[in-house]
């Protein structure tokens, strides 16, 4: 039975790499893919004869093992796709090189994705033991597991994927047959009444857009649509009106920048005292533990711990020399790491949701005036800031899951490992192959989060190129917004992103809220999208 658990997690580690590497270059929002990887366990094991507890076991360390990928391939997608916008023709030299481009990413995301397991290995014993956090994602995995009606669910997951699937299928076409559903239908034509322009609406039918609106609900729909009201009413009269002398495309991106400039400062603002606040806690438990006196197991785990940080520190930097970062700049990305590291994955404990990209921008905007980096450099560092803050979370999500179902946490770490590994492998060939066919800013990959960090360096190096009136008002709606207790990057989300995308995630969001008990819809729709991502690599490979 053990091998079989191994195919099914190497399955899921592969699965969910190439869901959500296509995911969050697609929205702007990564999913836990951990819910659904439960859903297809249940339904894969049902399969098989065995007890309901050994059943359960199993189903919890194919999904663990497959959780590493999901969240590895998020964080690589939200950030090294940076590079493209930062100097596209240097990224296209690199893509023209699919072994080489693909190596690099599998090394990055290897050595980053590895620290994160040794920081969650360092942090187990204090966040699962010590202080007990909650870490929600392991519960509501753990409750869906041992729920009635498991099969149920994972057929309605089983029905949304297969009935996406030939969807798809008559949509796109495939080997030769042509599909016979339209893409998308014209809702409306641009027109200007006085000096509003309603742009041209069309409904994209792209499934994966009304289910990722429909999982995430009001939390991207509201903010989306608020986005898209704002550049209808706000931005463009204000260029018209206003900022006649500035190029349409230069207004928005200069306004945009504004709202990621005060994403960063407010980020700047609440940052530093969390990490101030988590080196003192790691300072305070390595004092702690040094004036007790130790037992020989714990001796034994402490030098466990040190081996495999040697064992780690020499890929890593190996890495790092090889793309010429410095000393002293490698010294800065691990410490730094580490600290913004343990803090992710404290509030993500907490509260259920891990942010990565304020931590990495803390990390790399000093870096921009410390060090000379060129925008590979910079691209490696932001990402390798997010993969290591991301896996060593998801590693404590499937630690406390454990925990919950008295499983060994020698054994799921053995599928963690193996996750990781089977993750790094194909990550480089899953990006080259969707990169290739669909091309970075476009409508399908449009990298929502990698251009917000292209504005924000953009403008902190060529802050005398912007009108400083127009960056200034985008700070003030930026606050505005914070304020009124709207997401300002989930705005820029809907103002920045194409109408028909945020059509789409908006209705998907209306939907959710329309619908009663909403939580039962969840398996078909996660089905649906997870179908749609599949169905993007075929194209893409086909």
């Amino acid at each position: 039975m053990w091998l079989l658990t191994v195919l099914i997690s190497i399955f899921f580690s592969v699965f969910s790499t190439v869901v959500m590497s296509y995911l969050a270059m697609a929205i702007p929002i990564g999913p836990w893919i951990a819910p659904t990887l439960t859903l297809m366990g249940m339904l894969f094991f049902s399969l098989f004869s065995m007890p309901k507890t050994k059943k359960i076991t199993q189903i919890i360390l194919a999904t663990c093992a497959g959780s590493v990928g999901g969240i590895l391939a998020n964080a690589m997608a939200f950030y090294f796709p940076t590079f493209y916008f930062l100097d596209k023709s240097l990224f296209n030299v690199w893509m023209a090189y699919p072994f080489a481009f693909s190596l690099m990413l599998s090394v990055l995301g290897f050595v980053s994705g590895w620290f994160g397991i040794w920081v969650a290995n360092l942090l187990e014993h204090k966040f699962l033991v010590q202080e007990k956090l909650a870490f929600p994602i392991g519960q509501l995995v753990h409750k869906t597991v041992i729920a009635q009606g498991q099969v149920r669910k994972a057929f309605e997951l089983v029905v949304g994927f297969l009935s996406t699937t030939v969807f798809c299928f008559f949509q796109d076409g495939l080997f030769g047959f042509r599909g016979v559903i339209p893409k998308s239908v014209s809702l409306l034509s641009s027109q200007f009444i006085g000096v509003v322009k309603i742009p041209a609406v069309k409904l994209d039918i792209w499934p994966m857009l009304w289910a990722l609106g429909f999982v995430t609900g009001h939390v991207i729909a509201f903010p989306i649509a608020v986005g898209v009201i704002a550049k209808v009413l706000l931005v463009g009269p204000l260029n018209r009106l206003v900022f006649a002398q500035v190029p349409s495309l230069q207004f928005v991106l200069t306004f945009s920048s504004g709202m990621v400039l005060f994403g960063a400062v407010a980020g700047f603002i609440s940052t530093p005292k969390s990490l101030w606040k988590a080196a003192k806690n790691i300072v305070r438990s390595v004092f702690n533990k040094s004036n007790k006196t130790r037992t020989s197991g714990q001796e034994s785990i402490c030098y466990a711990r040190f081996i495999e940080f040697f064992l780690l520190a020499v890929p890593m930097i190996l890495f790092l020399t090889y793309f010429r970062f410095s000393f002293i700049a490698q010294v800065y990305l691990v410490s730094f790491t580490f600290i913004c590291a343990y803090q992710i994955a404290n509030i993500a404990g907490k509260i259920g949701l891990a942010f990565m990209g304020r931590f990495a921008t803390f990390v790399m905007v000093p870096a921009l005036f410390l060090f000379s980096l060129n925008f590979l450099q910079i691209a490696i560092l932001v990402t390798f800031v997010g993969i290591c803050g991301g896996v060593a979370t998801d590693i404590l999500f499937g630690r406390k899951l454990a925990l919950l179902a008295n499983i060994p946490i020698k054994k799921i770490k053995i599928y963690q490992y193996l996750g990781l590994a089977v993750s790094c492998l194909c990550i480089g060939l899953v990006f080259w192959l969707l990169i290739s066919h669909f091309g970075l800013g476009s409508d399908v990959l449009f990298a929502y989060r990698a251009q917000n960090r292209w504005l924000l360096i953009r403008t902190l190096r060529n802050a005398k190129s912007f009108n400083c009136y127009v960056l200034f008002l985008g700070f003030i709606f930026g606050y505005v917004l914070k304020k009124m207790k709207v997401s300002p990057m989930l705005v820029l989300g809907g103002l920045f992103m194409p109408v028909n995308i945020s059509l789409g995630l908006v209705l998907g969001g209306l939907g959710a809220m329309l619908t009663k008990k909403k939580e039962e819809w969840f398996p078909f729709w996660s089905g649906v999208y997870a179908s749609n991502s599949i169905w993007m690599l075929i194209r893409a490979m086909f």
